[in-house]
C-alpha cells in the first residue's frame, strides 16, 4: 500500500503537467470542498445528515439545482440572496468557500512540488480545522466527527504517507504520530484539570430580587421584558426567523414565525400553524433574523403598503436621532412569549444544563432570598446543585425530582471549564497530523494568541472576565502556523 502511495504521488509524475495548472485546479478543488465544508458548518451542531437532503435554502427550504451551487460565483451573482426567497444567504458561505480554495492553494504552493501527497494530506487537515474553527465560533463545541475522526484520519495517513512526519520509516511514521495523539491529548487534558482547579468558577451579580428559573432542561437567568409595540408597524405583526422554536408537545427548526398582539403563526414544513396568543401560554424560539415588513405581510397574509414600510423606517430613524431606548435582539438571543408578554434573554445568560455540567463535581451555589419548587418553597437558605443532588439548607432531593424551580437571589457562584474536552480530542488529532512536535508549537502558540485576543476584547469593553470564550479556533490557526512555518522556526531556534 505504501508502494502504491509513493507511486500516485510521485513528484515526476505529477510534474509532467505544469505546476501552476495543479495551482488552478486544487484552488478550484479548495472552493468545491469549501462548499461541502459549509454544509457540515451548519449540520453536524443540529446532529443532521451532511448528505441528505441535498443543497437547499435555510429560509424557504428550496432545493439548490446545480447550476446555482457554483462556488465563490454563485453568492456574487445573486449578491448573497436566495434565488427563490430573496432571503439573504450568510457571507459566512462565501468567505468559507474563498478560505478553503486559498488554504488548499497555499498547501499545494508550500509542499506540491517537493510531496504532492503531503500537499493533499495538509489540504485535509486544514480542511477538519475550518470546519472545526467556525462551529467552535457559534456553538462552543467541536463534533467529535472532526476530533475523533479526525485522529483516526491523521494516523492512517501517516501510516501510509511517512513523508508527513519527515522520515521514511513506516514505524516511525506511526511513532511521530502516536506520540502527537498521545502528548496533544496529555498535556490538553493536563491544563483542562489545572485550569478547572485554579479557575472552576465564577460569580454572576444580579440586580436585586433578582429571579433565576431552572427548568428539567436549563438555567434562564433575569430576562428583560420586550415591549412589542415598537416592533409591530406598520403591518401589525412582528415577523422573523426563527433557528429554533419550541413548544409545549414539540420543537421546530429554521421556522418562519409572525406575531401580533393576539395571535402567533408559524409556518412548518408541514404547512402554516395558527395560534390565539391566550391559548399558548409559553413559547420559547431562537431568534436568527428579523424579517422585512413585505415578508412579513406575507407571512401573516395581510396586505403590505410600501408607504407604511417607508414611515417606519423613518419612525425608527427618528428614534436613534432622539437617543430612545429600544431592544436589541441580536441572533441567537431567546425570545420567550407567553399569553401577555415577551421576555429577551441574554444569548450569553441562558445556559443548556448540560453546558454547565461538565462533571459530576460541578456546582451551582448562591445564597437564597427565596426558593420555589412544585415541593415547597423556602426564604433566606444556601442552595447547591450539582448533577446528582440538590441541597436546600441541610435537606437533600435529587435534581431530576424537581421539574421547576425558581430561586430569588442577587448572586450565584457557576461552575467554569478552562476549556471543553472537546480541544482535548482536537489536539490530539492535530498531534496525529503533525507529531509532537506541532503539538507543543500548537499550545504554545495557541495560549498567546488566546490572551492577547482575550484582553484585547476585555479592554475594548467587548467581553467580561468571566464570558466563554471559544479556545479551538486559536488552537486551529496555531496549527496552521505550524504547517506553513513551524520547521524554519524550530530551525532558527535551535541554530548555532
Amino acid at each position: 500500500m505504501s508502494l502504491f502511495f509513493d507511486n500516485v504521488f510521485n513528484p515526476h509524475n505529477w510534474a509532467m503537467v505544469p505546476f501552476h495548472f495543479w495551482s488552478v485546479v486544487i484552488f478550484w478543488f479548495g472552493c468545491i470542498v469549501g462548499s461541502f465544508l459549509n454544509v457540515c458548518i451548519y449540520r453536524m451542531p443540529l446532529n443532521l445528515s451532511v448528505v441528505s437532503p441535498p443543497s437547499h435554502c435555510p429560509h424557504c427550504k428550496y432545493a439548490i439545482p446545480f447550476y446555482l451551487n457554483v462556488p465563490l460565483l454563485t453568492w456574487l451573482v445573486l449578491q448573497g440572496r436566495c434565488k427563490n426567497c430573496a432571503a439573504p444567504i450568510s457571507p459566512r458561505y462565501f468567505i468559507v468557500e474563498l478560505l478553503t480554495g486559498v488554504a488548499f492553494l497555499g498547501c499545494w504552493l508550500a509542499f506540491g512540488a517537493h510531496s504532492p501527497g503531503v500537499a493533499l494530506a495538509y489540504c485535509l487537515f486544514l480542511a477538519g480545522l475550518i470546519v472545526a474553527t467556525f462551529i467552535d465560533f457559534e456553538h462552543f463545541i467541536i463534533p467529535d466527527e472532526i476530533t475523533l475522526g479526525g485522529t483516526a484520519v491523521g494516523l492512517v495517513i501517516s501510516l501510509l504517507l511517512p513523508s508527513l512526519h519527515g522520515v521514511s520509516s513506516l514505524g516511525e511514521s506511526l511513532i511521530q504520530s502516536g506520540l502527537g495523539i498521545g502528548i496533544g491529548w496529555g498535556l490538553v487534558y493536563g491544563v483542562l484539570n489545572l485550569g478547572k482547579l485554579l479557575f472552576g468558577s465564577y460569580a454572576i451579580e444580579f440586580d436585586p430580587q433578582s429571579r433565576v428559573v431552572f427548568t428539567e432542561t436549563a438555567i434562564v437567568f433575569p430576562p428583560k421584558r420586550l415591549p412589542l409595540e415598537p416592533l409591530l408597524p406598520p403591518v401589525g405583526w412582528f415577523g422573523f426567523q426563527a433557528s429554533r422554536i419550541e413548544l409545549v408537545d414539540r420543537c421546530h427548526l429554521n421556522v418562519p414565525v409572525a406575531v401580533s398582539a393576539t395571535q402567533v403563526i408559524l409556518h412548518t414544513a408541514a404547512g402554516p400553524e395558527t395560534f390565539a396568543r391566550a391559548a399558548l401560554p409559553h413559547l420559547e424560539v431562537i431568534f436568527d433574523r428579523q424579517l422585512s415588513s413585505r415578508e412579513t405581510a406575507r407571512l401573516a397574509g395581510v396586505p403590505w403598503n410600501p408607504l407604511g414600510g417607508f414611515l417606519n423606517w423613518l419612525r425608527e430613524l427618528g428614534r436613534s436621532l432622539m437617543h430612545l431606548p429600544k431592544s436589541e435582539i441580536r441572533r441567537g438571543s431567546w425570545l420567550v412569549f407567553t399569553a401577555s408578554e415577551a421576555w429577551l434573554h441574554r444569548d450569553d445568560l441562558r445556559f443548556e444544563t448540560d453546558d454547565v455540567f461538565h462533571r459530576e463535581s460541578d456546582a451551582i451555589r448562591c445564597q437564597a432570598r427565596e426558593i420555589r419548587t412544585d415541593f415547597g418553597c423556602w426564604r433566606d437558605t444556601p442552595m447547591t446543585l450539582t448533577p446528582k443532588k440538590l441541597t436546600i439548607g441541610g435537606a437533600e432531593y435529587h435534581p431530576e425530582a424537581v421539574a421547576m424551580m425558581e430561586v430569588v437571589t442577587d448572586r450565584m457562584v457557576m461552575p467554569r471549564e478552562a476549556m471543553g474536552e472537546g480541544d482535548v480530542k482536537f489536539m490530539a488529532a492535530i498531534g496525529a497530523f503533525t507529531g509532537w512536535q506541532g503539538v507543543l508549537f500548537s499550545l504554545m502558540v495557541s495560549s498567546l494568541i488566546g490572551s492577547v485576543v482575550g484582553l484585547t476584547l476585555i479592554a475594548a469593553r467587548r467581553r467580561e472576565w468571566s464570558s466563554r470564550m471559544p479556545y479551538g479556533p486559536y488552537i486551529a490557526l496555531a496549527a496552521v502556523i505550524w504547517v506553513f512555518f513551524g520547521h524554519q522556526f524550530v530551525a532558527g531556534l535551535f541554530r548555532p
